[in-house]
């Protein structure tokens, strides 16, 4: 893809899942990436796994709590220092609390800090380092249940309609500085939550829940995705082929929210 190579990216929630394999494209495409999350043992491994497959050190990690505005700046802060800008952002972490009417006001409080405060300190504090003439870009992780209704997801599912709200709202207030801002709305993605909600609590397979009329048959397609599906479309918003392209909700879900 077109203005991959060369560039800086802050991958928060990048050890895993879709962040990981975000992490993985970009730097497949020539870029680097500070991988920013919670779990150091995690971080690590990305780590030296991306780079041994690049062959370079293209991968860095810088372990934060995206709640507390401080560990935002210092690893911000540290991204510049260490790959000297920054170029893009994606806001990949995420808690996944799915509770309804009976959730604490501590889970409340836990998955805002994170899905929607998280998120716009990460903007608030990256933004304005994204120096380059030709721009910044960022993209933000929200979800096809930000859209629409689920049994028991009012927790995530408001959070994630946050998201893709303030996507549109900050994709305006950047736009005179040349960044644009898109969000990505997954539908079901073969993760590791996901993978252990279905083989622990459900008993499924990754075949079976394919074959789900309530998992995999929701989607168009007939099966849910993997990370790198969704990060394909991560990267593409990235790139300099959508430089029309900011304040748009793209759906990547296999046609759910189109049944």
């Amino acid at each position: 893809m077109r203005g991959i190579s060369g560039r800086r990216a802050i991958v928060v929630g990048g050890a895993q899942g879709i962040g990981r394999a975000t992490a993985d494209r970009i730097v497949a495409e020539g870029g680097s990436v500070m991988i920013v999350d919670v779990s150091a043992e995690h971080a690590e491994s990305a780590v030296t796994e991306i780079n041994a497959t690049a062959g370079r050190a293209a991968a860095r990690h810088f372990v934060a709590d995206i709640s507390d505005e401080a560990s935002v700046i210092r690893a911000v802060d540290t991204t510049v220092e260490t790959l000297g800008g920054l170029d893009f952002l994606v806001n990949c972490a995420a808690v996944f609390i799915m509770r309804g009417l009976e959730a604490t006001v501590e889970e409340w409080r836990r998955i805002m800090d994170v899905n929607i405060m998280g998120q716009a300190l990460c903007v608030k504090h990256a933004a304005p380092r994204m120096t380059s003439p030709r721009g910044g870009s960022i993209v933000n992780i929200a979800s096809i249940s930000g859209h629409i209704a689920q049994p028991g997801y009012l927790t995530y599912n408001a959070t994630k309609a946050a998201v893709a709200n303030m996507t549109r709202c900050m994709a305006m207030d950047l736009a005179r500085s040349g960044i644009r801002v898109n969000a990505v709305n997954p539908g079901t993605v073969w993760n590791k939550n996901n993978e252990r909600y279905h083989r622990e609590e459900l008993g499924l397979t990754r075949e079976q829940a394919d074959n789900h009329a309530d998992i995999g048959g929701r989607h168009m397609l007939g099966r849910v995705a993997d990370p790198e599906e969704i990060a394909s479309t991560v990267v593409f918003l990235l790139s300099d082929d959508a430089g029309y392209i900011t304040g748009e909700n793209l759906m990547v879900d296999a046609g759910y929210t189109a049944m």
